[in-house]
């Protein structure tokens, strides 16, 4: 397959507004012209970093010793990117962060936090989205229009999370401010207000550990907190970065991933209406959410991994010390594993995107948020047969951020 070629300047920056325009020709470029390529992401300014765009080298990049998170367990090395200031509520974010760190200490944290995610109380949460789907929609006005970003995929999992913590009504508001700021970043908020709400939040985490030592309650908080592998417990530093990562990875992935199968839906109205008309074939609203991930997640790479050594690949050498990053929505679009890639098909099978990751770090929500996005959208599909944008396609703009497909708003009428 080729691809018709797009005049691209250089070096790339991925999050860049010439990026965004049309990011999926920027990918196509990079995995035909410069399968590993030293480019940029937008909010590090003039740092450059490594890019690996094909399907097969981003699955070794995730799986090869080489390259690790936390080289020699000091956290990554673009923490040294940060102003003096951000850095200790990064280290909860990164270098205490499960997600961050490298085996054996990585291994150690999963065999631990995943204790409390069994599949009783995955199930339980299931019931809780329907509950939160149908009660947001019976509180929405039906003529509309309604940012369904805001209204509707928004609370599902923000109030999902806050009952997954177990967190007091009366810390809701205190709770909800503090992973606005997260989500959010120092770039909206402004590195000083940012800083001071993340230390806040810390603060409460803290505090809600404290209770639950003394008072347990029937939530994953607490189970992280009693969870333990032949004698070893999460450290409280530990309890309070997977509190974070929760936030991040339960909280943002899945309200994105519900928007942005709402607007890949909407573009494919002959692919809604096979669902439409299959309300209750789980298995092919499965195959739509595995697709939405494919084709329009809204996560576009991991984290980034550091080189321990030098490394040649695709006669390019990357060295030691270098931060890479795997272009997993270009790996997504990769027609040497995906046949006809840019082609939407609900019926894609097999399909292993790797919009999750790929091996030890592979997504421990997973499995949450395809059941929050599958029951939310069955919902609102049901309900609404004839859902319909509520402004001209061309004016859903995504947010400048990279890595990240993220829509501002979602307009839409119910109906």
């Amino acid at each position: 397959m080729t691809t018709p070629q797009k005049v691209v300047r250089h070096p790339i920056v991925v999050g860049s507004p010439e990026f965004l325009a049309d990011p999926y020709a920027h990918y196509a470029w990079l995995r035909e012209n410069a399968p590993v390529y030293r480019g940029r992401l937008a909010y590090l300014g003039d740092q450059d970093l490594w890019m690996v765009s094909r399907y097969a080298d981003c699955r070794t990049l995730l799986t090869d010793e080489r390259f690790q998170r936390s080289p020699g367990g000091k956290g990554p090395g673009f923490l040294e990117q940060f102003p003096v200031a951000a850095r200790e509520p990064m280290k909860l974010l990164t270098t205490y962060s499960m997600i961050m760190m490298d085996d054996p200490a990585h291994r150690r944290l999963r065999m631990l936090v995943v204790k409390p995610f069994t599949p009783r109380a995955i199930a339980r949460i299931g019931e809780r989205v329907a509950e939160l789907a149908n009660g947001l929609l019976d509180r929405l006005e039906p003529g509309g229009p309604v940012d369904l970003r805001e209204q509707f995929a928004l609370p599902i999992p923000s109030t999902v999370i806050n009952e997954m913590m177990g967190v007091p009504d009366a810390d809701r508001d205190r709770f909800q401010k503090g992973t606005q700021a997260l989500i959010a970043g120092a770039a909206d908020y402004g590195q000083d207000s940012w800083i001071r709400e993340i230390n806040e939040l810390t603060e409460l985490v803290r505090e809600l550990i404290e209770h639950k030592r003394s008072e347990p309650g029937d939530d994953i908080l607490t189970g992280l907190i009693h969870a333990e592998e032949e004698g070893d417990r999460l450290d409280e530093n530990e309890l309070v970065a997977m509190a974070f990562l929760l936030i991040t990875a339960g909280y943002e992935t899945t309200y994105n991933l519900i928007t942005n199968a709402v607007v890949t839906l909407l573009d494919h109205p002959d692919q809604l209406d096979r669902l439409r008309g299959a309300s209750g074939d789980e298995e092919l609203w499965r195959g739509a959410v595995e697709e939405v991930l494919r084709y329009n997640s809204p996560v576009g790479g991991t984290e980034p991994v550091t080189a321990t050594e030098e490394v040649v690949w695709h006669d390019t050498t990357i060295p030691a010390g270098a931060s890479v990053v795997p272009l997993t929505q270009a790996a997504n679009r990769d027609p040497d594993m995906f046949e006809d890639p840019d082609r939407f098909d609900i019926d894609r099978r097999p399909n292993n995107h790797l919009s999750f990751g790929h091996g030890v770090h592979y997504c421990l929500g997973a499995n949450l948020a395809r059941l929050e996005t599958r029951v939310a959208l069955g919902i609102l599909f049901e309900r609404n047969p004839n859902l319909r944008l509520a402004v001209d396609r061309s004016e859903l703009a995504l947010e400048p951020l990279p890595l990240w497909t993220r829509y501002q708003t979602l307009p839409v009428r119910f109906g």
